[in-house]
């Protein structure tokens, strides 16, 4: 994808998840959280600021937790790359300044995505350079990473050789489809989330407000005036085919909005245009 592309699909989501938050109470829990950790995994907690992270510039490689929170009055999200060596977050910026296709160079692995609460992502981090940025839009329209919102990560050769974590339930993303291998319900749950098309994926939800559908999250992102449809509850950045990672969350009963807002490889159109946006009902 173009990097114009990618930060206008971006921007997209982010401009709903940004509306919701800022016209609806600050959910208190924890959409992806946490009250165990992860058998053997390094945990990194990151806290997002209007516009900066903090957070370690250098972790372990293996099993690792990202616990994403959010300190800001606008929202953030994590979108992880690996870079090859000698590349940096200098590189990325001139890449999405200049435009055009993605570099070869740069890979993306995931990350969480933006909630109202905390989210928490893991994955297996291979040794390397990475570079952490946000494309969340401010009011002005400027992706978060014009602003200063981004950060190299080096990841460091470790003899952590933890598995990765049991998930109860798979979340299978393909073109144009979220297919969970069981029913979704309320309470805790490790989801282990394949990419199993032939092109990036991503995923947002949200906790849908009643009688409230998934459009309506979509047209609101893309026009956000009014009362929000819903909570942004999290999800992970884009992943890659075969790729996949693990969101560990906790949620309420109710119906949510699954929406994968990454462009088309074909047409440039975002995702949910094709279909892949899903009402889930958890009960």
């Amino acid at each position: 994808m173009a990097a114009a592309v990618l930060l206008l699909c971006s921007a997209t989501a982010a401009h709903a998840q940004r509306a919701v938050a800022n016209s609806t109470t600050r959910h208190t829990g924890t959409s992806a959280a946490a009250a165990s950790r992860i058998a053997g995994a390094n945990v990194v907690n990151i806290v997002t600021t209007d516009y900066a992270f903090d957070m370690p510039t250098t972790i372990p490689a293996g099993l690792t937790t990202m616990r994403l929170s959010n300190k800001g009055k606008e929202l953030h999200h994590v979108y992880l790359v690996k870079v090859e060596s000698g590349k940096s977050g200098k590189d990325v910026l001139g890449w999405l300044k200049a435009g055009g296709p993605p570099p070869k160079w740069m890979r993306p692995v995931g990350g969480p995505n933006a909630s109202a609460g905390v989210t928490e992502f893991t994955s297996v981090l291979a040794a390397g350079d990475y570079v952490a940025f946000c494309v969340i839009p401010s009011p002005d329209g400027a992706p978060h990473i014009m602003k200063g919102m981004i950060k190299d990560l080096k990841v460091t050769p470790s003899k952590n050789t933890a598995p990765a974590p049991k998930a109860d339930i798979t979340l299978t993303l393909s073109d144009y489809d979220f297919a969970f291998s069981k029913p979704l319900t309320p309470g805790k749950h490790i989801i282990a989330v394949t990419n199993a098309g032939p092109q990036p994926h991503e995923f947002f939800f949200a906790k849908l407000l009643p009688g409230k559908k998934p459009m309506d999250m979509a047209m609101f992102a893309e026009k956000p005036v009014g009362p929000p449809p819903g909570m942004p509850m999290g999800g992970i950045t884009d992943i890659l085919p075969g790729d996949t990672v693990y969101l560990t969350v906790d949620i309420p009963a109710g119906e949510y909005a699954f929406i994968c807002f990454d462009p088309d490889a074909k047409d440039g159109k975002p995702h949910l245009a094709h279909g892949m946006i899903k009402q889930i009902s958890v009960k």
